[in-house]
């Protein structure tokens, strides 16, 4: 137990990206969802064997970013030529196109998905007809599992290229454990992971008890600057809000109940850990503005100049040169993991099973400025 990452790092600065569970070769190590709602792991001191495994594979304990400089990153606008494709996006489309170039080469690409408990779960895609399954912003802490154990077998014992696409914690987990030059490696601009505990009972609050059957958070049919989140429902009318009118969504952008990794989050900073970087051009300058969706795309290194060039060759996508500054103006995430943790924070976490998410709404939720410092 000395040795192991958790122990070593505590369990605030967890980001839980599930390095140690894939490290561990004495299956010692459970990854189990917190009271609050994060993935943490848990140590069976009578399988571990003191290794330090786990602790070699947890990118807060061995933190590196991608190898360009600050001054070396490339900044674009882009979108996908393909309309159908761009306006079933979060915002441009890139990381489908991209994804399409990947599996067209017989590669595997790894993304996140719902399930049908509205939990999110890390897969992998080889079929371009399945690639929908992971498209779409989901903002929600992942399930890895053993997504990196499986990407390793297919670069070293299939001689595949892998196509990832996650946090950026999680991106530098995976590098913790290859540096193959297939593969790939996305990163998106995280703003932090909210609490699956919260969640859950939100999505209790606006269902009244039925059954969901899906739930999207980027619904663009008002638009990209106007989305607004989704759920299908079993026995009741659809719900439909603008995203940021939504009680769940408010209370996340406001930080009220975010994984204590997040708010300082090294992983949030320039260079980034992913070959790309992908995000929304959030305040992108007037002539590019469009309600379909513009993406905001970084190239971090060599590997995603290649990656992202080879895709604009074939005709997929638009690139618009940007300068780092312009990107940082709507997205300051990009460069700064800092976050004011909200004085509620604790107390909402703490008694939202007891008290469910109408009454944490009304007490802590609905009043609370974003941009109001309160601690």
């Amino acid at each position: 137990m000395v040795n192991s990452a958790i122990n070593i790092l505590g369990k605030e600065k967890c980001t839980g990206c599930f390095g140690c569970f894939n490290a561990c070769h004495f299956n010692a190590i459970i990854m189990k969802l917190s009271i609050e709602g994060f993935f943490i792991p848990e140590i069976d001191e009578n399988k571990c064997t003191n290794c330090g495994l786990c602790s070699s594979h947890c990118p807060v304990l061995n933190y590196n970013t991608c190898n360009f400089s600050k001054e070396d990153i490339e900044v674009y606008a882009a979108y996908s030529t393909n309309d159908s494709i761009r306006l079933l996006s979060s915002s441009g489309g890139i990381f489908t196109e991209i994804a399409e170039n990947i599996v067209e080469k017989n590669g595997v690409v790894f993304g996140a998905e719902w399930e049908k408990d509205l939990s999110v779960r890390h897969i992998g895609i080889e079929r371009k007809s399945e690639l929908s399954k992971l498209r779409s912003s989901k903002y929600i802490q992942s399930n890895i599992t053993n997504t990196y154990s499986e990407i390793i077998k297919l670069l070293k014992k299939e001689n595949r290229k892998v196509l990832f696409a996650g946090t950026p914690c999680q991106v530098a987990a995976l590098k913790t454990f290859t540096s193959s030059e297939n593969l790939y490696t996305m990163d998106v601009v995280c703003h932090g992971i909210p609490s699956k505990t919260v969640f859950d009972e939100y999505l209790e609050y606006i269902s009244s008890g039925n059954t969901v059957n899906s739930y999207t958070f980027r619904d663009k049919s008002l638009g990209w600057s106007n989305y607004k989140v989704k759920a299908t429902m079993e026995n009741k009318e659809n719900y439909e809000c603008i995203t940021k009118h939504d009680p769940f969504f408010h209370g996340f952008i406001c930080d009220l109940y975010s994984n204590s990794a997040c708010y300082n989050c090294k992983f949030s900073s320039l260079p980034r850990t992913g070959d790309l970087t992908m995000g929304d051009f959030w305040k992108v300058s007037d002539d590019l503005m469009d309600e379909r969706g513009v993406s905001l795309v970084l190239v971090n290194n060599e590997t995603g100049k290649s990656l992202l060039h080879e895709v604009r060759e074939q005709g997929r996508i638009k690139l618009h040169s940007k300068t780092i500054e312009e990107a940082i103006i709507g997205n300051p995430r990009i460069h700064d993991g800092h976050l004011d943790m909200r004085k509620n924070r604790s107390e909402i976490l703490s008694t939202i099973r007891k008290e469910g998410f109408k009454n944490i709404y009304h007490k802590f939720i609905k009043n609370t400025d974003r941009y109001v410092k309160d601690v």
